[in-house]
């Protein structure tokens, strides 16, 4: 079992950058790879930096690399410990997680509807940072969040969110859309709800 000795990074864009590795071990349901790149720059290679790698595999017909950055990040210093884990105990922790971020993201809702987008934007990427030590709680996911928030927060949760299927981030962005387009009545308007359902039939799950 997974215990209080995390060593979770302080610092809300690492933090960040681990939400995402644990968002895609939960989705794939396998641990990355902790690797090293370099980049050339007109002509002079910069580097050591670290990404969290997935494979493509039987289920995932692409792989996936996290860029995590330099060697002394808090964050490739979690993905170090977390490799380091069994996969259970991986597992685990990416589903408390996931849990936490659904209680996390229907309170920011009623603290950044009203505020400037920039403002509202380091609230959010704060209050996503926090997740960690947020509560568990059962409440309906990230439907109403994506609703109400304007466009480009909106977008914004989509980039950092995207791609996790238990809460159909990017499918609700489209649909979404699909209702803001709508004029005076003449197209119809999604019920959301019921394209979840609909969504959630069509991929068995």
């Amino acid at each position: 079992m997974v215990g209080s000795h995390v060593p979770i990074p302080h610092d809300p864009v690492e933090r960040i950058r681990a939400l995402r590795v644990l968002r895609e071990v939960y989705r794939r349901g396998k641990k990355p790879s902790l690797e090293v790149t370099y980049r050339t720059v007109n002509g002079s290679t910069c580097g050591p930096y670290y990404v969290a790698r997935w494979r493509r595999d039987s289920r995932h017909k692409r792989g996936r690399t996290l860029y995590l950055g330099k060697p002394e990040n808090k964050s490739v210093r979690f993905v170090e410990w977390l490799v380091s884990l069994d996969r259970e105990e991986v597992l685990e922790l990416a589903r408390q997680l996931m849990r936490n971020l659904r209680s996390v993201l229907k309170t920011l809702l009623t603290e950044v509807s009203d505020l400037p987008y920039k403002k509202a934007r380091r609230i959010l990427a704060r209050g996503l940072a926090l997740a960690f030590d947020a509560r568990p709680a059962g409440s309906p996911g990230i439907r109403d969040v994506l609703e109400k928030l304007p466009d480009r927060l909106e977008s914004f949760l989509i980039r950092t969110l995207g791609g996790w299927p238990a809460h159909y981030s990017s499918y609700l962005g489209k649909v979404i859309h699909s209702r803001r387009k709508s004029l005076d009545g003449k197209h119809e308007i999604p019920d959301v709800k019921l394209e979840l359902e609909r969504w959630k039939l069509r991929h068995g799950r």
